[in-house]
């Protein structure tokens, strides 16, 4: 080896050392170890490809810095990959982010095995020098906001939440230590749905507080159940049955001190609350419209995420409901209090996303009637093919709620068969 390169190096230097390096022989002739990688690489491609007609000092400190880096600068093209570095780490977060969403029926089935003091707790948000959103996180059920609206030493509950005994618990701790100082005057109901009702009995005993509600959903408050007709399985509520008892046992047992209609109006020190009637998520929803703040109590017609659950009649009014949405956005408020949810702040845009998601859904069952499907049922399956069981009658009253709205509007037919079970369905026209 050594033979062949000592020949080759008196040649190239006899013939092409003037051409190329006139000044180069001696530190070529000082660092032999040094003319393997300069003969290879760096000398012979880029001085001639790239820099021929540049600055020659430019070309001599080239493979004077790259000699500097030596074998390792050779090597370090692989390790100079910190961009795929970065590419995975970005891709990590945007994977974290997005199952988040997806772990939420893990978490729901990791909390049916824990204790029931340790399923229920109480988080609060002061948003403003008037708001404050009480936030109950139960098990299984959707976490339910209580808003405490409050001017000066005085105050109000836009919903009461859960009613069983440790939902209770947990909210009158946070009401006698953080609200202690307050005068609460008024809790106002959205609707009569055990999320938003069954506490009101006892937070009324314990802050001294009148109970109001709009006057056709009091009816309701106080009508027990009738069977449930759905058309598959019901909701699994086992080991739910005696809190799902206790909050019907404390809807029932609820005393309203004052019917709220449409237009009327209660004060928390000098604020004003408007009840708006919105019906469509049951007959008697109110929202509470606070002017002054330009905040709107949205109950369960707009929820913070996602979609409400509209029933048919005479639960729910899909027609009525779209309704109230138009006269929710008319108030022009600049922010929603949900029922559930965060706050929603593009109110006008969320409006316009709930009445698009509405007719999309209108357009999808009219197109699975066209090809085929004739039962209610069918076009839940199609629609909800991965739905959990226990979410599967509250899909099955949306379908049935978007067709009483077609048959209003002359679009589609029901037959109900079954005892009411199925509903055969076809298109007028």
């Amino acid at each position: 080896m050594v033979a062949v390169k000592k020949p080759a190096a008196k040649k190239s230097a006899a013939k092409k050392a003037p051409a190329r390096k006139p000044a180069a022989k001696k530190p070529a002739a000082k660092k032999p170890a040094a003319k393997k990688p300069v003969a290879k690489k760096a000398p012979a491609r880029k001085p001639t490809a790239k820099k021929a007609a540049a600055k020659k000092p430019v070309v001599k400190k080239a493979p004077a810095r790259k000699p500097a880096s030596k074998k390792p600068g050779a090597k370090k093209p692989p390790a100079k990959k910190p961009a795929p570095k970065v590419v995975v780490k970005k891709v990590a977060t945007k994977a974290a982010a997005r199952p988040a969403p997806a772990r939420k029926p893990v978490n729901q089935k990791a909390a049916a095995k824990e204790t029931v003091e340790s399923r229920v707790n109480v988080v609060n948000d002061h948003l403003t020098q008037h708001i404050v959103v009480v936030k109950q996180f139960t098990r299984t059920f959707p976490t339910s906001n209580v808003w405490v609206l409050k001017d000066g030493r005085e105050a109000a509950l836009l919903d009461a939440g859960y009613g069983d005994k440790q939902s209770i618990g947990e909210r009158s701790k946070f009401f006698t230590s953080e609200m202690g100082h307050l005068n609460f005057k008024t809790i106002a109901m959205t609707h009569h749905h055990y999320d938003h009702s069954s506490g009101a009995r006892q937070l009324r005993e314990l802050l001294k507080a009148e109970t109001a509600i709009n006057p056709v959903d009091e009816v309701l408050l106080h009508t027990p159940p009738t069977p449930n007709q759905g058309n598959e399985d019901l909701p699994d509520e086992e080991d739910l049955a005696e809190r799902v008892a206790a909050w019907r046992a404390e809807a029932l047992a609820t005393p309203i001190d004052r019917p709220l209609s449409d237009g009327e109006t209660f004060k928390v020190g000098g604020l004003t609350v408007k009840a708006v009637h919105t019906p469509g998520h049951t007959a008697g929803h109110n929202c509470y419209w606070v002017e002054d703040l330009r905040i709107l109590f949205t109950g369960d017609n707009i929820l913070g995420v996602g979609t409400s659950a509209i029933g048919p009649p005479p639960a729910g009014d899909m027609q009525q409901y779209l309704d109230s949405l138009l006269r929710m956005r008319e108030l022009q408020a600049s922010l929603f209090a949900p029922g559930h949810g965060p706050t929603v702040t593009a109110t006008d845009a969320k409006v316009q996303e709930l009445l698009d998601h509405r007719a999309t859904r209108d357009r999808q069952i009219i197109d699975l009637i066209d090809r085929g499907y004739t039962t209610d049922l069918q076009i839940r399956r199609a629609l909800y093919p991965e739905i959990q069981k226990g979410l599967r009658r509250a899909a099955g009253g949306q379908i049935r709620s978007h067709l009483a709205k077609m048959v209003g509007q002359g679009i589609a037919k029901v037959t109900p068969e079954d005892d009411g079970k199925i509903w055969r369905v076809a298109l007028t026209k």
